[in-house]
């Protein structure tokens, strides 16, 4: 599949010509990055596995993807009109390749090694950049052939055989557009900002098309009904002549139901298919020049972190200070708040793995009153004279079990040789030092955030729930840091999977904020039992810290460091 790809894609070198890219050049450079591509085991998405991958996984992965094309490519079976239809599936379509782009293949765009071996040559930075973007267009582009499978299938059967091979183009179309839409955008950066800003910005937009993705899949269905978008008309509103998806869906219109094409579609039908070329010169000709240069200078800030004016750095320091010495008053617990904050406050992965989730929280929630019969006026004043908020309260538990799970685990965890070179003999002063860092730096205000969300909602009357339910968590957190988190902060490489033992006894102590919350609201309608339950929570609390405290090497899972 690679290499045809690579051959039809080497059929356009009339254009990269024009554009000022050595063809050959460009073919030889994907030639051998195709070439070491095979010859490393491969997951989804092109990203690399361990040694023990099998064949079996790689022909899951297909599956698993023809599944996922097949669950969208029904929303063309929704609506009568082909033009709404089409527009709607390929804006999911997109949305999910530039996913798919933004996630896995970030690294490979601004991925700087092999530059040691092509910088001293004579290649230019064009055909650098689109080497580059080629490569992955190769590989997101099989993805995207077995997503769009589904759909090929299903335009045959709406609008006839002949309709399936424009289909066909129209994906590939669809797939070049969110290819050169996003590497525009990241290029564009490249060049008005600085490579360390980059790298935190490319973080964040991540972070943000994931909450994005999730918060659609999970409200949007539920607040758009059916029969009102099956009768919708897509060219009454102006606003849709200026989306990529419609220009797409306009080569359907055309050429397969001529008849109803008017001046307008054939117009954003033409768009469709010049927009991806204009795109490839204005890549090659006006951001690609000084592609390499900006290759040299990220590669050059890995690991530096963004200078900041003294006066501020000195203002954060004094803080840190003033918070640890409070919160950690021993050295070696105050060692460990220090490492677990700064690490958490800078480490790129651990934002990826963690921020999301102090969004699920509100959609979760949102999803539950939303979903069910009546207006959204009528949930809402049902929700305000129930007792959902102790739902709203325990959701936070997800946020510190994130937090939990990831806070040991990083990519470069060999890092921790440190911790075993120091005469540490109680490392359970450390884990109370980054259990006490998480708390303060993430739980403790997003439990502030939540709670003035439901004191604003439901009154003052939910203060105490609040302040039992935070203590009820953390004593979930310490039982889950106890029996789950078993390495030091940042200490143990990323776990891709888990045993069976390990698996079941995390949904068990998961199930314990389930408990917690069940417990709560039973003892809800008592409002002074409330209040004196929360001195023991605290009590409980407070011992159950002390006894993590004392934890001993045996406790701890030590990685062995090359």
């Amino acid at each position: 599949m690679s290499k045809l790809l690579l051959r039809l894609i080497l059929l356009f070198s009339p254009l990269f010509e024009k554009a000022g890219i050595d063809t050959i050049q460009l073919k030889n450079i994907l030639t051998i990055k195709l070439l070491i591509d095979i010859r490393r085991p491969k997951g989804i998405a092109g990203r690399t596995k361990p040694k023990a991958t099998t064949g079996a996984s790689s022909w899951g992965v297909d599956i698993l993807t023809i599944v996922i094309g097949c669950l969208y490519a029904a929303l063309l079976l929704v609506f009568k009109k082909p033009l709404v239809g089409q527009t709607v599936y390929f804006s999911a379509f997109m949305v999910l390749v530039s996913l798919t782009l933004i996630t896995d293949f970030t690294t490979v765009l601004i991925d700087a090694r092999d530059q040691y071996i092509i910088a001293p040559r004579p290649v230019n930075d064009r055909t650098v950049a689109m080497a580059r973007i080629l490569h992955i267009t190769i590989y997101v582009m099989r993805l995207a052939l077995l997503q769009g499978f589904a759909g090929i299938v299903i335009t045959a059967y709406i609008d006839g055989p002949l309709a399936a091979p424009i289909f066909l183009v129209q994906i590939i179309i669809a797939t070049l557009l969110s290819i050169f839409f996003v590497n525009i955008a990241y290029l564009l950066l490249m060049k008005v900002v600085s490579p360390q800003r980059f790298k935190d910005i490319i973080g964040y937009i991540q972070i943000g098309f994931t909450i994005l993705i999730f918060a659609t899949y999970q409200l949007l269905p539920r607040l758009i009904r059916t029969s009102v978008m099956a009768e919708f008309d897509m060219m009454a509103h102006t606003w849709a002549y200026f989306l990529p998806p419609v220009w797409i869906a306009s080569l359907n219109e055309v050429l397969v139901h001529g008849g109803r094409a008017n001046l307008i579609t054939s117009l954003m039908a033409i768009l469709g298919i010049t927009v991806p070329l204009v795109s490839v010169w204005f890549v090659a000709k006006v951001l690609a020049p000084g592609f390499n240069k900006s290759l040299a200078i990220i590669s050059l800030s890995d690991g530096v972190t963004t200078t900041t004016p003294e006066s501020k750095a000195v203002k954060k320091a004094g803080l840190l200070d003033k918070i640890a010495n409070l919160i950690a008053p021993d050295p070696i617990e105050n060692a460990g708040f220090r490492l677990t904050w700064k690490m958490g406050a800078r480490s790129r992965e651990f934002k990826m793995a963690v921020y999301p989730q102090f969004v699920f929280v509100p959609i979760y929630f949102v999803y539950s009153v939303i979903n069910g019969a009546g207006t959204l006026h009528e949930k809402f004043e049902s929700m305000q004279h129930g007792s959902t908020y102790i739902i709203l309260l325990y959701l936070c538990s997800l946020v510190l079990a994130a937090v939990l799970q990831q806070v040991s685990q990083t990519p470069k965890y060999k890092a921790a040789w440190v911790y075993y070179a120091l005469p540490i003999v109680k490392p359970g002063k450390i884990l109370a030092g980054m259990f006490k860092a998480v708390t303060i730096l993430y739980f403790v205000p997003y439990s502030i955030a939540i709670g003035c969300i439901s004191v604003a909602i439901w009154g003052p009357k939910v203060i105490n729930d609040v302040i039992l339910a935070f203590f009820l968590i953390q004593i979930y957190g310490i039982i889950m840091a106890l029996f789950l988190v078993k390495g030091l902060p940042f200490s143990r490489p990323v776990m891709v999977g888990q045993g069976g033992g390990r698996f079941i006894k995390s949904i068990f102590i998961m199930s314990l904020a389930g408990g917690f919350g069940f417990a709560h609201y039973i003892l809800s309608r008592w409002e002074m039992v409330i209040w004196i339950c929360i001195v023991p929570a605290i009590l409980i609390y407070w011992l159950m810290l002390n006894y993590y405290k004392k934890q001993t090497w045996d406790n701890i899972v030590i990685n062995e460091i090359d």
